[in-house]
């Protein structure tokens, strides 16, 4: 039991650095990428004709702290997608290691099922949170809606066929073969 629960605490630890990894690369991109900056705050005021300047300083510091809130939102959807995916991974093992019956391991992997959906939902809320963006950056709203939910769609699909479909597939073969065992 132990080294099934230290397994699940390292994969968490690996998801926090992979985490604060994608996170500090994001980061470092928008503070050193005009090319990424501009995905999320849209391309530089030399474009947006100038009134005065004091009109123009501020519309840049405006769609710089746009694109500084979009990218914030952007990591925050990503990692709530990372965490997801742990979590399917964490039921998944859960199940697969748990010593219970064949029959009860393939209830609690029906049981389990909205966990794989989990990604999609949080892709939908990414696509919601875009449309708040929106009123201020259309450019860095299409971004956030377009890449979570393709994370969603990519992280549950992923759940579904690499974790839960050999997963059933060989608890309905134990099932069948009559096998009572761990069905590992």
């Amino acid at each position: 039991m132990k080294s099934k629960r230290s397994n699940l605490v390292w994969s968490f630890l690996l998801v926090l650095i992979v985490g604060g990894v994608l996170t500090a690369a994001l980061v470092y991109f928008f503070n050193n990428s005009s090319a990424f900056r501009e995905l999320f705050s849209g391309s530089g005021s030399a474009g947006l004709g100038t009134v005065g300047p004091e009109s123009e300083e501020s519309l840049a510091q405006r769609m710089e702290f746009t694109g500084k809130v979009s990218l914030w939102i952007f990591i925050f959807i990503t990692l709530l997608q990372v965490v997801a995916l742990w979590v399917g991974y964490a039921v998944i093992s859960t199940i697969r290691n748990s010593d219970d019956p064949v029959k009860l391991k393939l209830r609690s992997l029906d049981n389990a099922e909205v966990f794989f959906d989990v990604p999609l939902y949080f892709g939908l809320f990414g696509t919601v949170s875009a449309f708040l963006v929106m009123t201020f950056s259309p450019q860095s709203s299409r971004l956030i809606a377009y890449s979570s939910t393709l994370i969603g769609i990519i992280f549950s699909l992923f759940l579904r066929l690499t974790l839960q479909y050999p997963l059933r597939r060989q608890l309905v073969r134990a099932d069948a073969l009559g096998e009572e065992g761990d069905g590992k």
